[in-house]
């Protein structure tokens, strides 16, 4: 799979921006565009998911996305089930922002963006899910480009204990195209189990997808416990 990203945008929560994350550039929270008592009720998860749909956006008004998030707003859904729980009638605005495909919704009313817009859980995988979608729609021509977004939240007490990676609230988003003859671009590989080798990281792939493609490094291992992607980097 060979592409192009432009347009990164990465947040990390402020109290979570670890050394492995400090080369990064890491943007600061900016929902300005979105109206105050909009913004009152967005849950964190969905202030960072807007925020950096947002700044990769840019100027493309019409961008077709693929959100992807592994547990989605898990600390509202949560709200919701202990609500239950307590037998306490539950919010249906709450109900509502807490859908898997809740912040496209959102960001396609604020931003008045009327391109198709897909919501994705896949796992560990679930960025490179919502790229090899992505990729396919701008490779078939359906799309010229298509704007990739994932976002987490760190996961409530209760689900702690089944955590497999670092647990750190982020978002991340970037416009992905087709690689052109003669330009820089990216090439993503999966790689063989017989060749899976596990990084000494254990931050999500998300993380360690947004520092790769900063980085540019001519090859970057991108893994977990169940798969591993080689990123390579084709410069000038």
């Amino acid at each position: 799979m060979k592409f192009v990203v432009d347009n990164l945008c990465l947040w990390v929560a402020p109290e979570q921006q670890i050394a492995e994350l400090s080369h990064l550039n890491i943007a600061d929270l900016d929902l300005s565009w979105v109206a105050p008592m909009q913004r009152r009720r967005l849950s964190p998860f969905m202030k960072m998911a807007l925020h950096t749909m947002h700044q990769a956006q840019g100027e493309h008004q019409q961008l077709a996305v693929n959100f992807s998030s592994r547990h989605g707003d898990l600390p509202k859904t949560a709200q919701l089930l202990h609500s239950l729980v307590e037998q306490e009638p539950l919010s249906p605005t709450a109900f509502g922002l807490s859908v898997h495909n809740a912040a496209t919704g959102l960001f396609s009313i604020i931003a008045k963006n009327k391109a198709p817009m897909n919501a994705i859980a896949g796992g560990q995988d679930s960025i490179i899910s919502a790229m090899i979608d992505g990729f396919a729609r701008v490779h078939s021509g359906v799309e010229q480009q298509i704007l990739i977004a994932h976002a987490e939240s760190v996961l409530p007490d209760e689900y702690l204990p089944f955590s497999d990676e670092q647990q750190i609230a982020h978002s991340v988003s970037f416009v992905l195209s087709t690689a052109q003859a003669g330009k820089p671009y990216f090439e993503l590989t999966k790689l063989p189990e017989s060749e899976h080798t596990q990084s000494d990281s254990c931050l999500p792939l998300s993380l360690q997808l947004a520092a790769a493609l900063t980085s540019k490094g001519s090859q970057s291992l991108l893994s977990h416990q169940q798969s591993a992607w080689m990123l390579q980097y084709h410069g000038d």
